[in-house]
């Protein structure tokens, strides 16, 4: 932007409904959760092998054209429950005990929704969990993708204890209400400021 259009670029995070997704309250059900599509790049296989290394369940939400070779290739302790309403989703979510991004994603919706519900997040160190996890307290920031550093950043975070008040008060950082403050203001700041000249 700066380069061709001689001009900084503001920054505005995505919104994720942190008023819909809430903790419940209640402990986790022990398993580990991805919510995605099921497509090569997220990885989904990685996951499947890493819970399988780490001996934690695995619940797979979504659909996809890699469906059905995730199912054939899938080791046991792997559930794939299809395509769930908002509510079911949400349900998910809060009875994980974590929620897993082991793909590159460019910000990420999942994540920040399991972490509204109060669950820390296992994800790839690249890309928009840089920006939406914080490594140690919100969940664990994995710096390869590889089976056994996935599995051991899984088991550390299924039996680790963090804090689902902070993780919380973490998603909420990534608000609707932020979202459309910091949209206004990137607007009104646009709009005040004298026309730039455009690099030649």
């Amino acid at each position: 932007i700066r380069r061709y259009y001689n001009r900084a670029a503001g920054v505005v995070h995505p919104p994720v409904d942190t008023t819909f997704f809430h903790p419940s309250g209640r402990p986790s059900d022990g398993y580990a959760l991805i919510v995605s599509a099921l497509v090569p790049y997220k990885r989904v296989d990685l996951a499947m092998r890493a819970c399988a290394r780490a001996g934690v369940p695995l619940r797979v939400v979504g659909i996809g054209p890699d469906a059905a070779r995730l199912r054939e290739a899938a080791p046991p302790g792997v559930e794939f429950l299809g395509a769930l309403s908002d509510e079911q989703v949400r349900t998910a979510y809060q009875g994980a005990a974590a929620v897993l991004l082991p793909g590159t994603e460019d910000f990420g919706i999942a994540p920040v929704e399991g972490q509204a519900c109060g669950r820390p997040v296992v994800a790839l160190r690249q890309g928009g969990a840089c920006e939406t996890v914080v490594d140690g307290v919100t969940g664990v920031l994995v710096p390869e993708s590889t089976d056994t550093a996935f599995a051991d950043a899984v088991h550390s975070v299924v039996h680790g204890a963090f804090d689902p008040d902070v993780i919380r008060r973490h998603a909420l950082r990534f608000s609707r209400d932020r979202f459309q403050s910091e949209l206004l203001a990137e607007v009104c700041e646009l709009m005040a400021s004298p026309t730039e000249q455009v690099a030649s």
